[in-house]
Protein backbone atom coordinates (compact mmCIF):
# COMPACT_ATOMS: atom_id res chain seq x y z
CA UNK A 1 0.00 0.00 0.00
CA UNK A 2 2.82 2.38 0.91
CA UNK A 3 4.57 1.69 -2.39
CA UNK A 4 1.36 2.35 -4.30
CA UNK A 5 0.87 5.72 -2.57
CA UNK A 6 4.49 6.72 -3.23
CA UNK A 7 4.15 5.83 -6.90
CA UNK A 8 0.86 7.72 -7.22
CA UNK A 9 2.34 10.78 -5.50
CA UNK A 10 5.41 10.72 -7.73
CA UNK A 11 3.31 10.48 -10.88
CA UNK A 12 0.97 13.28 -9.69
CA UNK A 13 3.91 15.61 -9.01
CA UNK A 14 5.51 14.70 -12.32
CA UNK A 15 2.38 15.31 -14.36
CA UNK A 16 1.77 18.61 -12.57
CA UNK A 17 5.29 19.67 -13.46
CA UNK A 18 4.71 18.61 -17.07
CA UNK A 19 1.54 20.72 -17.21
CA UNK A 20 3.44 23.77 -15.98
CA UNK A 21 6.24 23.16 -18.50
CA UNK A 22 3.69 22.66 -21.28
CA UNK A 23 2.21 26.09 -20.57
CA UNK A 24 5.68 27.62 -20.56
CA UNK A 25 6.52 25.92 -23.86
CA UNK A 26 3.24 27.08 -25.43
CA UNK A 27 3.83 30.70 -24.44
CA UNK A 28 7.43 30.67 -25.65
CA UNK A 29 6.31 29.26 -29.02
CA UNK A 30 3.49 31.78 -29.30
CA UNK A 31 0.86 29.12 -29.96
CA UNK A 32 -0.94 26.41 -28.07
CA UNK A 33 0.65 22.98 -28.22
CA UNK A 34 -0.73 19.99 -26.32
CA UNK A 35 2.29 17.79 -26.43
CA UNK A 36 5.73 19.47 -26.45
CA UNK A 37 8.86 17.40 -27.19
CA UNK A 38 9.81 17.93 -23.54
CA UNK A 39 7.27 15.30 -22.55
CA UNK A 40 8.45 12.89 -25.23
CA UNK A 41 12.02 13.29 -23.96
CA UNK A 42 10.86 12.54 -20.43
CA UNK A 43 9.21 9.33 -21.64
CA UNK A 44 12.48 8.30 -23.35
CA UNK A 45 14.29 8.81 -20.06
CA UNK A 46 11.64 6.81 -18.21
CA UNK A 47 12.24 3.75 -20.46
CA UNK A 48 15.78 3.67 -19.03
CA UNK A 49 15.36 4.76 -15.41
CA UNK A 50 11.70 4.65 -14.29
CA UNK A 51 10.84 1.16 -15.48
CA UNK A 52 9.34 -1.77 -13.59
CA UNK A 53 12.67 -2.44 -11.86
CA UNK A 54 12.52 1.04 -10.34
CA UNK A 55 8.93 0.89 -9.10
CA UNK A 56 5.74 -0.84 -10.14
CA UNK A 57 2.31 -1.78 -8.92
CA UNK A 58 0.85 -5.16 -9.85
CA UNK A 59 -2.81 -5.21 -10.84
CA UNK A 60 -4.19 -8.77 -11.04
CA UNK A 61 -5.17 -9.69 -14.57
CA UNK A 62 -3.29 -6.76 -16.09
CA UNK A 63 0.33 -5.80 -16.69
CA UNK A 64 2.36 -4.09 -13.96
CA UNK A 65 1.89 -0.32 -13.74
CA UNK A 66 5.13 1.69 -13.75
CA UNK A 67 6.00 5.35 -14.23
CA UNK A 68 7.24 4.64 -17.75
CA UNK A 69 3.99 2.94 -18.73
CA UNK A 70 1.87 5.73 -17.25
CA UNK A 71 3.86 8.28 -19.24
CA UNK A 72 3.39 6.20 -22.38
CA UNK A 73 -0.40 6.09 -21.94
CA UNK A 74 -0.47 9.87 -21.43
CA UNK A 75 1.69 10.20 -24.56
CA UNK A 76 -0.88 8.26 -26.59
CA UNK A 77 -3.77 10.34 -25.27
CA UNK A 78 -1.95 13.59 -26.01
CA UNK A 79 -1.21 12.50 -29.57
CA UNK A 80 -4.90 11.76 -30.20
CA UNK A 81 -5.90 15.12 -28.73
CA UNK A 82 -3.44 17.04 -30.84
CA UNK A 83 -4.19 15.08 -34.00
CA UNK A 84 -7.92 15.65 -33.52
CA UNK A 85 -7.53 19.41 -33.07
CA UNK A 86 -5.13 20.13 -35.91
CA UNK A 87 -4.17 18.21 -39.02
CA UNK A 88 -0.51 17.17 -39.14
CA UNK A 89 0.75 18.19 -42.56
CA UNK A 90 4.09 17.42 -44.18
CA UNK A 91 5.24 17.88 -47.75
CA UNK A 92 5.86 14.78 -49.85
CA UNK A 93 4.65 12.36 -47.20
CA UNK A 94 5.34 8.71 -47.95
CA UNK A 95 3.51 6.13 -45.82
CA UNK A 96 5.25 2.97 -47.09
CA UNK A 97 7.14 2.37 -43.84
CA UNK A 98 3.96 2.71 -41.80
CA UNK A 99 2.20 0.29 -44.13
CA UNK A 100 4.88 -2.38 -43.69
CA UNK A 101 4.89 -1.81 -39.94
CA UNK A 102 1.16 -2.50 -39.88
CA UNK A 103 1.66 -5.69 -41.94
CA UNK A 104 4.45 -6.83 -39.62
CA UNK A 105 2.31 -6.21 -36.51
CA UNK A 106 -0.49 -8.18 -38.11
CA UNK A 107 1.91 -11.10 -38.70
CA UNK A 108 2.86 -10.97 -35.01
CA UNK A 109 -0.80 -10.98 -33.93
CA UNK A 110 -1.59 -13.93 -36.18
CA UNK A 111 1.45 -15.77 -34.80
CA UNK A 112 0.26 -15.22 -31.22
CA UNK A 113 -3.28 -16.25 -32.15
CA UNK A 114 -1.95 -19.57 -33.43
CA UNK A 115 0.77 -20.26 -30.87
CA UNK A 116 -0.55 -18.47 -27.79
CA UNK A 117 -0.38 -15.02 -26.18
CA UNK A 118 0.88 -16.39 -22.86
CA UNK A 119 4.24 -17.97 -22.04
CA UNK A 120 4.34 -21.78 -22.05
CA UNK A 121 6.41 -21.69 -18.86
CA UNK A 122 6.47 -18.87 -16.23
CA UNK A 123 10.24 -18.36 -16.51
CA UNK A 124 9.92 -17.22 -20.13
CA UNK A 125 8.57 -13.84 -21.31
CA UNK A 126 4.99 -13.60 -22.51
CA UNK A 127 4.62 -13.23 -26.30
CA UNK A 128 2.25 -10.28 -25.92
CA UNK A 129 4.87 -8.55 -23.72
CA UNK A 130 7.53 -9.03 -26.41
CA UNK A 131 5.03 -7.77 -28.99
CA UNK A 132 4.53 -4.53 -27.06
CA UNK A 133 8.11 -3.79 -25.99
CA UNK A 134 9.85 -4.90 -29.18
CA UNK A 135 7.51 -3.71 -31.90
CA UNK A 136 4.27 -1.92 -31.04
CA UNK A 137 5.70 0.69 -28.65
CA UNK A 138 8.81 1.37 -30.81
CA UNK A 139 6.62 1.74 -33.91
CA UNK A 140 4.48 4.27 -32.03
CA UNK A 141 7.72 6.08 -31.14
CA UNK A 142 8.49 6.19 -34.87
CA UNK A 143 5.06 7.66 -35.67
CA UNK A 144 5.33 10.35 -33.00
CA UNK A 145 8.83 11.30 -34.12
CA UNK A 146 7.80 11.53 -37.77
CA UNK A 147 4.54 13.41 -37.32
CA UNK A 148 4.94 15.48 -34.14
CA UNK A 149 8.59 16.61 -34.13
CA UNK A 150 7.79 19.50 -36.41
CA UNK A 151 10.96 21.57 -36.48
CA UNK A 152 14.68 21.53 -35.88
CA UNK A 153 14.24 22.75 -32.30
CA UNK A 154 12.12 19.72 -31.37
CA UNK A 155 14.55 17.27 -32.96
CA UNK A 156 17.52 18.90 -31.23
CA UNK A 157 15.67 18.56 -27.91
CA UNK A 158 15.31 14.81 -28.44
CA UNK A 159 19.00 14.59 -29.41
CA UNK A 160 19.86 16.49 -26.24
CA UNK A 161 17.81 13.96 -24.28
CA UNK A 162 19.88 11.11 -25.74
CA UNK A 163 23.10 12.99 -25.00
CA UNK A 164 22.16 13.73 -21.38
CA UNK A 165 21.15 10.08 -20.95
CA UNK A 166 24.57 9.06 -22.30
CA UNK A 167 26.35 11.34 -19.82
CA UNK A 168 24.25 9.90 -16.98
CA UNK A 169 25.08 6.33 -18.08
CA UNK A 170 28.80 7.19 -18.30
CA UNK A 171 28.93 8.75 -14.83
CA UNK A 172 26.92 5.87 -13.36
CA UNK A 173 29.39 3.42 -14.93
CA UNK A 174 32.27 5.13 -13.09
CA UNK A 175 30.40 5.14 -9.78
CA UNK A 176 29.42 1.51 -10.29
CA UNK A 177 32.95 0.24 -10.93
CA UNK A 178 34.52 2.51 -8.27
CA UNK A 179 32.06 1.15 -5.67
CA UNK A 180 30.72 4.64 -4.90
CA UNK A 181 27.38 3.05 -4.19
CA UNK A 182 25.52 6.07 -2.79
CA UNK A 183 25.87 7.82 -6.16
CA UNK A 184 24.57 4.86 -8.17
CA UNK A 185 20.96 5.58 -9.22
CA UNK A 186 18.69 3.67 -9.38
CA UNK A 187 19.90 1.45 -6.55
CA UNK A 188 18.70 -1.76 -8.22
CA UNK A 189 21.77 -1.54 -10.50
CA UNK A 190 23.80 -2.98 -7.61
CA UNK A 191 21.29 -5.70 -6.74
CA UNK A 192 23.42 -8.82 -6.05
CA UNK A 193 20.45 -11.09 -6.71
CA UNK A 194 20.58 -10.17 -10.41
CA UNK A 195 23.88 -11.75 -11.38
CA UNK A 196 24.01 -11.00 -15.10
CA UNK A 197 26.97 -8.71 -15.93
CA UNK A 198 27.43 -7.82 -12.26
CA UNK A 199 31.19 -7.76 -12.95
CA UNK A 200 30.81 -5.00 -15.57
CA UNK A 201 29.29 -1.53 -15.90
CA UNK A 202 25.74 -2.67 -16.61
CA UNK A 203 23.82 0.47 -15.66
CA UNK A 204 20.02 0.64 -15.28
CA UNK A 205 19.63 -1.90 -18.12
CA UNK A 206 21.33 -4.57 -15.95
CA UNK A 207 23.06 -5.55 -19.17
CA UNK A 208 26.51 -4.27 -20.17
CA UNK A 209 25.84 -4.55 -23.92
CA UNK A 210 22.69 -2.40 -23.74
CA UNK A 211 24.42 0.00 -21.36
CA UNK A 212 27.31 0.41 -23.78
CA UNK A 213 24.92 0.93 -26.68
CA UNK A 214 23.08 3.60 -24.67
CA UNK A 215 26.41 5.41 -24.14
CA UNK A 216 27.30 5.10 -27.83
CA UNK A 217 23.93 6.58 -28.81
CA UNK A 218 24.53 9.45 -26.38
CA UNK A 219 27.99 10.05 -27.86
CA UNK A 220 26.62 10.23 -31.41
CA UNK A 221 23.84 12.58 -30.27
CA UNK A 222 26.50 14.82 -28.69
CA UNK A 223 28.51 14.90 -31.92
CA UNK A 224 25.29 15.67 -33.82
CA UNK A 225 24.65 18.67 -31.54
CA UNK A 226 28.26 19.90 -31.32
CA UNK A 227 28.33 22.13 -34.45
CA UNK A 228 25.44 24.19 -33.06
CA UNK A 229 27.43 25.26 -29.98
CA UNK A 230 30.00 28.01 -29.67
CA UNK A 231 32.43 29.24 -27.02
CA UNK A 232 32.10 27.88 -23.50
CA UNK A 233 29.15 25.64 -24.34
CA UNK A 234 31.20 23.95 -27.06
CA UNK A 235 34.12 23.40 -24.68
CA UNK A 236 31.77 21.86 -22.09
CA UNK A 237 30.32 19.55 -24.76
CA UNK A 238 33.82 18.39 -25.75
CA UNK A 239 34.72 17.68 -22.12
CA UNK A 240 31.53 15.69 -21.61
CA UNK A 241 32.14 13.72 -24.83
CA UNK A 242 35.52 12.74 -23.37
CA UNK A 243 33.71 10.89 -20.55
CA UNK A 244 32.33 8.33 -22.97
CA UNK A 245 35.67 6.75 -23.92
CA UNK A 246 36.64 5.26 -20.52
CA UNK A 247 33.00 4.60 -19.61
CA UNK A 248 32.47 2.49 -22.73
CA UNK A 249 35.68 0.59 -22.03
CA UNK A 250 34.54 -0.51 -18.56
CA UNK A 251 31.47 -2.22 -20.00
CA UNK A 252 34.00 -4.92 -21.06
CA UNK A 253 31.68 -5.92 -23.89
CA UNK A 254 32.84 -6.70 -27.42
CA UNK A 255 29.65 -5.64 -29.21
CA UNK A 256 29.95 -2.24 -27.52
CA UNK A 257 33.59 -1.90 -28.56
CA UNK A 258 32.72 -2.79 -32.14
CA UNK A 259 29.83 -0.32 -32.29
CA UNK A 260 31.91 2.50 -30.81
CA UNK A 261 34.76 1.75 -33.23
CA UNK A 262 32.25 2.07 -36.08
CA UNK A 263 31.29 5.53 -34.79
CA UNK A 264 34.93 6.59 -34.47
CA UNK A 265 35.62 5.25 -37.97
CA UNK A 266 32.75 7.32 -39.37
CA UNK A 267 34.11 10.42 -37.63
CA UNK A 268 37.62 9.75 -38.89
CA UNK A 269 36.94 8.82 -42.51
CA UNK A 270 33.45 10.09 -43.45
CA UNK A 271 32.56 13.02 -41.18
CA UNK A 272 33.14 16.32 -42.96
CA UNK A 273 35.17 19.21 -41.57
CA UNK A 274 35.94 22.70 -42.80
CA UNK A 275 39.67 21.90 -42.63
CA UNK A 276 41.61 18.97 -44.11
CA UNK A 277 41.93 15.84 -41.93
CA UNK A 278 44.65 14.08 -43.94
CA UNK A 279 47.42 15.09 -41.52
CA UNK A 280 45.44 14.25 -38.40
CA UNK A 281 44.16 10.84 -39.53
CA UNK A 282 47.56 9.01 -39.62
CA UNK A 283 48.41 10.42 -36.17
CA UNK A 284 45.17 9.14 -34.65
CA UNK A 285 45.51 5.72 -36.30
CA UNK A 286 49.15 5.40 -35.17
CA UNK A 287 48.23 6.39 -31.61
CA UNK A 288 45.39 3.85 -31.56
CA UNK A 289 47.71 1.08 -32.82
CA UNK A 290 50.40 1.92 -30.23
CA UNK A 291 47.87 1.92 -27.36
CA UNK A 292 46.35 -1.36 -28.57
CA UNK A 293 49.73 -3.08 -28.87
CA UNK A 294 50.88 -1.75 -25.49
CA UNK A 295 47.74 -3.13 -23.80
CA UNK A 296 47.25 -6.21 -25.97
CA UNK A 297 48.02 -8.56 -23.07
CA UNK A 298 45.04 -7.22 -21.15
CA UNK A 299 42.68 -6.41 -24.00
CA UNK A 300 42.98 -9.82 -25.64
CA UNK A 301 42.86 -11.81 -22.44
CA UNK A 302 39.92 -13.97 -21.38
CA UNK A 303 39.46 -11.84 -18.25
CA UNK A 304 36.45 -9.53 -18.54
CA UNK A 305 37.89 -7.05 -16.04
CA UNK A 306 40.72 -6.34 -18.49
CA UNK A 307 38.71 -6.23 -21.68
CA UNK A 308 37.98 -9.90 -22.27
CA UNK A 309 38.09 -9.82 -26.06
CA UNK A 310 39.53 -13.35 -26.18
CA UNK A 311 36.88 -14.79 -23.85
CA UNK A 312 35.39 -17.54 -26.03
CA UNK A 313 32.73 -19.21 -23.88
CA UNK A 314 30.00 -16.77 -24.92
CA UNK A 315 31.08 -17.08 -28.58
CA UNK A 316 30.63 -20.86 -28.37
CA UNK A 317 27.15 -20.39 -26.88
CA UNK A 318 26.17 -18.13 -29.77
CA UNK A 319 27.31 -20.69 -32.33
CA UNK A 320 25.25 -23.33 -30.52
CA UNK A 321 22.22 -21.02 -30.67
CA UNK A 322 22.77 -20.45 -34.39
CA UNK A 323 22.90 -24.21 -34.95
CA UNK A 324 19.67 -24.67 -32.97
CA UNK A 325 18.08 -21.81 -34.95
CA UNK A 326 18.99 -23.42 -38.27
CA UNK A 327 17.34 -26.69 -37.28
CA UNK A 328 14.18 -24.94 -36.05
CA UNK A 329 14.00 -22.83 -39.19
CA UNK A 330 14.26 -25.95 -41.36
CA UNK A 331 11.25 -27.40 -39.55
CA UNK A 332 9.14 -24.18 -39.64
CA UNK A 333 10.43 -22.05 -42.53
CA UNK A 334 7.37 -20.00 -43.51
CA UNK A 335 5.53 -18.93 -40.33
CA UNK A 336 8.08 -19.89 -37.66
CA UNK A 337 7.63 -21.49 -34.25
CA UNK A 338 5.71 -18.52 -32.83
CA UNK A 339 6.59 -15.14 -31.36
CA UNK A 340 8.75 -15.51 -28.21
CA UNK A 341 8.73 -19.31 -28.57
CA UNK A 342 12.35 -19.84 -29.57
CA UNK A 343 13.41 -20.99 -26.09
CA UNK A 344 10.64 -23.58 -25.73
CA UNK A 345 10.25 -24.82 -29.31
CA UNK A 346 10.79 -28.58 -29.67
CA UNK A 347 12.08 -28.91 -26.11
CA UNK A 348 10.61 -29.50 -22.68
CA UNK A 349 9.09 -26.28 -21.26
CA UNK A 350 10.83 -27.08 -17.97
CA UNK A 351 14.27 -27.25 -19.62
CA UNK A 352 15.83 -23.79 -19.53
CA UNK A 353 17.05 -22.70 -22.97
CA UNK A 354 18.96 -19.54 -23.83
CA UNK A 355 17.21 -16.94 -25.95
CA UNK A 356 18.62 -16.31 -29.41
CA UNK A 357 21.27 -13.59 -29.25
CA UNK A 358 20.84 -12.47 -32.86
CA UNK A 359 17.70 -10.43 -33.45
CA UNK A 360 17.17 -11.21 -37.15
CA UNK A 361 17.99 -14.92 -36.81
CA UNK A 362 15.67 -15.19 -33.83
CA UNK A 363 12.93 -13.38 -35.75
CA UNK A 364 13.34 -15.73 -38.71
CA UNK A 365 12.89 -18.72 -36.38
CA UNK A 366 9.90 -17.28 -34.52
CA UNK A 367 8.03 -15.54 -37.37
CA UNK A 368 9.45 -17.41 -40.34
CA UNK A 369 10.27 -16.02 -43.75
CA UNK A 370 7.02 -14.05 -43.76
CA UNK A 371 7.71 -12.04 -40.59
CA UNK A 372 11.45 -11.59 -41.14
CA UNK A 373 10.86 -10.41 -44.71
CA UNK A 374 8.40 -7.74 -43.56
CA UNK A 375 10.86 -6.47 -40.97
CA UNK A 376 13.71 -6.44 -43.51
CA UNK A 377 11.56 -4.39 -45.90
CA UNK A 378 11.13 -1.79 -43.14
CA UNK A 379 14.91 -1.60 -42.65
CA UNK A 380 15.53 -1.39 -46.40
CA UNK A 381 13.05 1.48 -46.74
CA UNK A 382 14.82 3.38 -43.96
CA UNK A 383 18.20 2.95 -45.63
CA UNK A 384 16.64 4.05 -48.93
CA UNK A 385 15.57 7.26 -47.16
CA UNK A 386 19.15 7.77 -46.00
CA UNK A 387 20.46 7.17 -49.51
CA UNK A 388 17.97 9.66 -50.96
CA UNK A 389 19.02 12.25 -48.37
CA UNK A 390 22.70 11.70 -49.19
CA UNK A 391 22.06 12.04 -52.94
CA UNK A 392 19.96 15.19 -52.59
CA UNK A 393 22.12 18.14 -53.80
CA UNK A 394 20.45 20.40 -51.23
CA UNK A 395 22.18 18.36 -48.50
CA UNK A 396 25.67 18.71 -49.98
CA UNK A 397 26.89 21.05 -47.26
CA UNK A 398 29.14 20.27 -44.32
CA UNK A 399 26.41 20.76 -41.73
CA UNK A 400 23.61 18.86 -43.47
CA UNK A 401 25.88 16.04 -44.66
CA UNK A 402 27.24 15.49 -41.14
CA UNK A 403 23.75 15.24 -39.67
CA UNK A 404 22.86 12.57 -42.22
CA UNK A 405 26.16 10.74 -41.56
CA UNK A 406 25.50 10.69 -37.82
CA UNK A 407 21.92 9.44 -38.28
CA UNK A 408 23.10 6.67 -40.60
CA UNK A 409 25.86 5.74 -38.14
CA UNK A 410 23.65 5.56 -35.05
CA UNK A 411 20.98 3.55 -36.86
CA UNK A 412 23.63 1.12 -38.14
CA UNK A 413 25.18 0.78 -34.67
CA UNK A 414 21.76 -0.21 -33.30
CA UNK A 415 21.40 -2.92 -35.93
CA UNK A 416 25.00 -4.07 -35.42
CA UNK A 417 24.44 -4.53 -31.68
CA UNK A 418 21.27 -6.51 -32.41
CA UNK A 419 23.42 -9.06 -34.24
CA UNK A 420 25.13 -9.95 -30.95
CA UNK A 421 22.36 -9.45 -28.37
CA UNK A 422 18.59 -9.94 -28.38
CA UNK A 423 16.95 -6.50 -27.91
CA UNK A 424 13.44 -7.87 -27.38
CA UNK A 425 13.75 -7.58 -23.59
CA UNK A 426 14.99 -3.97 -23.56
CA UNK A 427 12.37 -1.40 -24.51
CA UNK A 428 14.77 1.55 -24.81
CA UNK A 429 16.97 -0.21 -27.38
CA UNK A 430 13.96 -0.89 -29.60
CA UNK A 431 12.43 2.56 -29.04
CA UNK A 432 15.59 4.53 -29.79
CA UNK A 433 16.14 2.58 -33.02
CA UNK A 434 12.78 3.64 -34.41
CA UNK A 435 12.96 7.16 -33.00
CA UNK A 436 16.04 7.65 -35.17
CA UNK A 437 14.19 5.99 -38.05
CA UNK A 438 11.40 8.53 -37.53
CA UNK A 439 13.87 11.41 -37.63
CA UNK A 440 15.32 10.02 -40.87
CA UNK A 441 11.85 9.76 -42.42
CA UNK A 442 10.97 13.27 -41.23
CA UNK A 443 14.11 14.69 -42.86
CA UNK A 444 13.30 12.75 -46.02
CA UNK A 445 9.84 14.35 -46.10
CA UNK A 446 11.06 17.81 -45.13
CA UNK A 447 14.84 18.27 -45.72
CA UNK A 448 14.73 21.99 -44.90
CA UNK A 449 14.42 21.33 -41.17
CA UNK A 450 18.02 20.04 -41.25
CA UNK A 451 18.93 23.72 -40.94
CA UNK A 452 18.52 25.41 -37.59
CA UNK A 453 19.90 28.24 -35.48
CA UNK A 454 23.14 27.93 -33.55
CA UNK A 455 22.93 27.50 -29.79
Amino acid sequence: METTLELALFVLVGLTGLLVMRLGWSRSKGREQDFPPLFFGLWLVSTVVWNTFFSSVHIPGLFDISIERILFLVLICSCFMQGKRERVVMPRVNHSIELWMAIFLLVCIVSMSINGFEAIHPVYPKPWFIFFTSYLVPFIGFLYTKYFLRDDRAIRFVMTTFFVLGVYLSLTAFFERAKINFLVFPAYILDPHVLMHLDRARGPFLNAAFNGLGMTIGFVAGVYLLPRFRGGKRLLMLLLLGLFFPAIFITYTRSTYLGFLLVLGALLFVYRTHVSKWKLTPIIISLAVVLTVANSGKLFSSNRSSGGIAEMREVEIRFQLIDRSYKLFESHPFFGVGLAHFSVAESSPDALQDAQHNHLIGMAVELGVVGASCYLVILILIFRRLYALAKDPRNDTVERANQIIMLCTVFTVNLLTNIFVEPAYCEFINVNTFVFAGIIDRFYSQPDILDGPDA
